[in-house]
């Protein structure tokens, strides 16, 4: 398995070939990890990429044209070997082709390019959507990196909250068995902070599908944070296994099918319908405050 490194004078970031998934976000001048370490007792991944479907169709299928082809939860992104097109210090690419595995679950042919890039305390983060068909290409993409939390060890996990830019007044989504529930819940934040706690996930992750912000800081009591910018993402997971280390801050397009939807993966809830022959390209930034 290939590993790659990006590095300056800030930041560290490993990512390996295997899913184009970064494997550490390490900030050199603190000489700390700031990304999950993959403990497979609750959760054996740091930062995978969600392709082409982001959550869970119902009964794992994908539905097209009168036909069924299995797809697991998230897509089948983060379980693929990705080329490495290109390479320098602070700049990463990868791409991913649809091939005849792929069109098994998914028969539609596709290229989706990975990028990543370093510039002083920023992580750039892109993904290109490529459809060489001459029909349309229904996709969702999503970003699923895991933090630490705690951030840092001699800070308890109840300091560390998610300030958003602006007051989320709208309620929010849950899901069961993988599934979003059509009964919205109230939610939990205070104006535009939410206050991190195990028992907030004890139901899953919390779902913001009427999202207003584009962009959250995560801190650990005002002694460092991480601020994710997300514009070309409207929706927003947050999500951990309770007794975890670990938060994910998840900027998506699209989400798990409805409980009540098993129809045609084009008429999905927020599946992105890309034009023929065309690409789309979407992208997020983490920065080391």
């Amino acid at each position: 398995m290939s590993v790659k490194t990006l590095e300056n004078s800030e930041l560290r970031i490993q990512i390996s070939a295997y899913g184009a998934e970064m494997q550490s976000f390490f900030n050199k001048k603190r000489e700390m990890e700031c990304l999950w370490q993959a403990d497979s007792r609750f959760w054996g991944r740091h930062a995978p990429i969600l392709f082409p479907i982001v959550g869970r169709l119902a009964n794992d299928e994908l539905k097209h044209q009168n036909q069924s082809y299995p797809m697991s939860q998230h897509g089948f992104a983060r379980d693929s070997l990705f080329k490495i097109i290109s390479q320098t210090d602070t700049t990463i690419q990868f791409s991913l082709q649809s091939n005849e595995n792929s069109l098994k679950q998914y028969p539609f042919h596709f290229e989706l390019i990975v990028e990543y890039s370093l510039d002083s305390n920023k992580l750039t983060t892109a993904y290109i959507i490529r459809n060489p068909e001459k029909s349309i290409l229904p996709a969702s993409i999503g970003a699923h990196p895991a933090f630490n939390w705690p951030l840092l060890p001699d800070i308890d996990k109840s300091e560390h909250l998610i300030q958003f830019t602006h007051d989320e007044n709208s309620e929010i989504r849950r899901l069961n068995k993988g599934l979003l529930l059509q009964e919205k819940i109230k939610n939990p934040m205070n104006k535009n902070n939410l206050e991190l706690t195990d028992t907030l996930f004890a139901h899953d992750a919390l779902i913001f599908d009427q999202l207003i912000s584009r962009e959250v800081k995560y801190s650990a009591s005002n002694k460092l944070s991480l601020t994710l910018r997300f514009q070309d993402f409207p929706h927003l997971g947050i999500w951990t296994k309770p007794a975890a280390s670990f938060i994910c801050i998840e900027p998506w397009q699209g989400y798990s099918s409805p409980v009540n939807f098993d129809g045609e993966i084009t008429e999905k809830p927020g599946i992105l319908l890309i034009p023929a022959q065309s690409e789309i390209k979407k992208s997020f930034e983490i920065i080391l405050n």
